[in-house]
C-alpha cells in the first residue's frame, strides 16, 4: 500500500517571470525534504506548461507507506520552514491525499 500525497500551489505573483521565481524558491526548498525526511518514499515537483494564470503554478507529488509516514512528514523540522515559506508566496493551495 502507498499513500500518494498530491498539493497543488497557485502564487501570488503578478507576472509569470514572478511565478516562475516563486516556483524555483518552493521547488529549492522542498525537493531536499525527499532526503531530510525519512517517511518520504518519492517527491517529485511539476511546474505547470499550460493556461498560465489560469491552472495551478506547482505540483507537488510524494509517496510514503501509509497516513502515519505523511504525518511524520508533516511534523518534521525541516519541513515546517517549507509551510511557512509557502505560504508566505501562495494564493491558494489543494490538496489530494489517497492509496495507490
Amino acid at each position: 500500500m502507498t499513500l500518494r500525497h498530491i498539493v497543488s500551489w497557485k502564487f501570488t505573483g503578478e507576472t509569470r517571470e514572478e511565478r516562475d521565481a516563486q516556483a524555483a524558491q518552493a521547488v529549492a526548498a522542498i525537493a531536499p525534504l525527499a532526503e531530510s525526511v525519512p517517511s518520504v518514499r518519492a517527491l517529485a515537483l511539476h511546474r505547470n506548461e499550460l493556461f498560465d494564470g489560469e491552472n495551478y503554478d506547482l505540483t507537488l507529488v510524494a509517496d510514503f507507506d501509509d497516513a502515519d509516514g505523511l504525518a511524520v512528514y508533516a511534523g518534521h523540522p525541516t519541513h515546517l520552514p517549507v509551510i511557512d515559506l509557502m505560504k508566505r508566496i501562495t494564493a491558494a493551495r489543494a490538496a489530494s491525499d489517497f492509496t495507490v
